[in-house]
């Protein structure tokens, strides 16, 4: 299968340059993470409130932190050294980089001399670093990558190649989209939209999607899972938009939606009465019928619905 040449750039790249213009200052942001990691990008930077419920305030906690995919997160301004020897993928905004202490600029010089690849992923085409004299995209040793948009093209291909659909019609969320497939596979229902996967997820265990939920409504000292208070439910709301493509009420719609179904019954996203579940017995049954081998689609699917809530 032939891999598009813009992955080929990323891969190749000392510095390569992405531009997600999603017309949001603050959302959206994280809905190209997924497609850069299933590249084989492991390490990623981004703002550590993206990761957390916290809704701001004087003295904002960031212990509890979630994501859905397994990847190795590091905050920016705690950057080691050992870092530096691996390929980082950082997502910013021209607000963070000129109005926050979170300027890349160091980082664009670091890797401007090294062998290993930093992937820049901005709002804006016209991002520009601190102290820098043209934007980013127009450096001589920044591989202008383009649109993320172009990124999600070749995925398209890659999908369609290996008989797989991007089925969501209000998306670029890679991972995402896998859960509509699998949702698909296992109950033969299509979905369309992220709202329709949403509605079904407290009845889908088997869902990768599934687990993070199993995280966010958990108590250490409690069993089973626990409703949010107001304040988190906010929190989740901007979550969530930070990942997918909602507006503000839709995000809060959808995150009242979830928690109304933990308060309803306690064992919703609850990971220890799922994997006891028959769907997920089933599931994982008919994993068997996903060949590993067959594509790096396929090697996820088959993974995720043998270990859904790992």
């Amino acid at each position: 299968m032939t891999e598009p040449s813009t992955f080929k750039r990323l891969s190749n790249a000392d510095i390569a340059a992405i531009h997600d213009d999603t017309g949001q200052t603050y959302w959206w942001m994280l809905r190209s993470l997924p497609a850069i990691n299933y590249l084989g990008f492991q390490t990623f930077t981004y703002p550590t409130s993206w990761r957390s419920l916290n809704t701001g305030g004087e003295f904002p906690s960031y212990t509890h932190q979630y994501d859905y995919l397994d990847y190795d997160y590091k905050v920016l301004g705690q950057l080691e050294e050992d870092a530096f020897r691996n390929d980082l993928v950082v997502t910013t905004s021209e607000y963070y980089e000129g109005e926050t202490e979170y300027s890349i600029d160091h980082l664009i010089s670091r890797y401007a001399a090294r062998p290993e690849t930093l992937i820049v992923v901005t709002d804006s085409r016209r991002f520009t670093p601190r102290g820098g004299q043209r934007p980013l995209y127009q450096e001589q040793f920044v591989e202008n990558v383009g649109s993320y948009q172009r990124l999600y093209t070749g995925f398209e291909q890659v999908y369609k190649n290996a008989g797989w659909d991007l089925p969501l019609l209000d998306t670029k969320n890679l991972f995402i989209h896998d859960n509509a497939n699998l949702y698909e596979f296992i109950t033969g229902e299509e979905l369309e939209d992220t709202e329709d996967l949403f509605k079904v997820l407290p009845d889908a265990p088997f869902l990768p999607l599934y687990a993070v939920f199993g995280q966010i409504f958990a108590r250490p000292d409690e069993y089973g899972s626990v409703p949010l208070d107001e304040d988190d439910v906010t929190g989740l709301e901007r979550w969530l938009r930070r990942r997918i493509e909602w507006d503000r009420e839709t995000a809060s719609d959808v995150a009242r939606s979830l928690n109304r179904a933990v308060s309803d019954d306690g064992q919703t996203f609850d990971p220890s009465y799922a994997a006891r579940t028959p769907v997920v017995k089933d599931a994982a049954d008919r994993a068997a019928e996903i060949d590993p081998d067959e594509s790096s689609i396929h090697k996820r699917y088959h993974a995720w619905l043998q270990q859904p809530n790992r």
